[in-house]
């Protein structure tokens, strides 16, 4: 049972509204958020009461779970989970509170039904900090890795330019006028925009059909009728609950897995402790080279020499260490 939707004071849903359930019906309940902890940023749904549905469906689950005001918790799905987390709201940028800080660590993961997108940062001294982001499968497979240094002063900068990138998303219309049809939708699930929800509240109770608006918003029939219930518009839609569906195929393991990197490099994606970097630091002092080092420690020659600038070692492997971006 997964907790695939919610409404909020609003009356708006968010979610995944349209996800299709194997319940004649879905659960419905009550959950009261906490407001915005002091010192952080609100999340967009802090301190609100919102209506939550719950069922057995095929939305990739979180691995978090909330408490309901009747007592009974269920794991959220991640598009849910992201929403309601304040944490996937922040932009990625230093915490206040360990700003100016010699040391210091931010994890922060999200996810979709395809991807997982992890950030470990560590701040350094001098006012710069580490990043590595992983992307990968729900399963494991990496499908990208980011690794890099720079000043915590121009991170700010930087995330406004990824997300401005015209490669991230394509620019919505602007338009406020309801008469006239939004864009289309080009792919299977892709988001409602505020014109085409508006669309069709007012092509459909202006007379026209499911049929009529699923051509017209380029969504299937049975997607349309399933906002149309979200929003309140139209009877719960039976017919369209599927049968469960059997068991899914395992699919085929793939290389590149975080699993597959730890058999050439056990350590590889692990945190380096305090008692590590001492070893390191001795290490490179007696002079071990970076192969050498990387073998020892298990992690690729990258990492290694990563840390060994970290921690300002000395010897020919942190010398070697320059030719990866010092």
């Amino acid at each position: 049972m997964l907790i695939y939707a919610f409404r909020d004071a609003r009356g708006t849903w968010h979610g995944d509204p349209d996800a299709a359930i194997h319940d004649t019906r879905p659960g419905r309940g009550v959950l009261s958020l906490s407001p915005t902890t002091p010192g952080q940023d609100p999340g967009p749904f802090d301190g609100q009461q919102v209506e939550v549905l719950y069922a057995t469906c095929d939305v990739e689950a979180s691995q978090t779970s909330y408490r309901l005001d009747d007592g009974a918790s269920y794991v959220a799905t991640w598009h849910v989970h992201e929403l309601l987390s304040p944490a996937h709201q922040r932009p990625l940028t230093a915490p206040a509170a360990v700003r100016g800080t010699t040391t210091a660590t931010v994890k922060l993961q999200t996810g979709s039904p395809h991807r997982r997108y992890s950030l470990h940062a560590d701040l350094l001294t001098e006012g710069r900090v580490e990043i590595t982001v992983i992307v990968c499968t729900p399963d494991g497979v990496i499908h990208g890795e980011l690794t890099g240094e720079m000043d915590v002063r121009d991170l700010d900068e930087v995330s406004r330019l990824i997300v401005s990138a015209p490669l991230a998303s394509a620019a919505e219309p602007t338009s406020s006028a309801t008469s006239a049809a939004p864009v289309k939708a080009t792919r299977h699930g892709q988001a409602w925009t505020p014109q085409a929800v508006a669309y069709l509240k007012e092509h459909y109770q202006a007379g026209n059909s499911p049929e009529q608006l699923a051509e017209e918003l380029g969504r299937s029939e049975k997607s349309i009728r399933w906002k149309l219930y979200g929003l309140q518009l139209a009877p719960y839609p039976r017919d369209l609950v599927p049968d469960p569906r059997p068991p899914a195929e395992p699919e085929t393991p793939k290389a590149y897995t975080v699993d597959a990197k730890r058999r050439l490099h056990p350590n590889a994606y692990r945190p380096w402790e305090p008692e590590d970097e001492q070893r390191l630091t001795e290490r490179c002092a007696q002079g071990a080279s970076l192969p050498e080092l990387s073998q020892e420690f298990g992690r690729n020659e990258g990492a290694v020499a990563s840390r060994l600038l970290k921690i300002q070692a000395e010897g020919p492997a942190a010398d070697d260490a320059l030719e990866y971006g010092g």
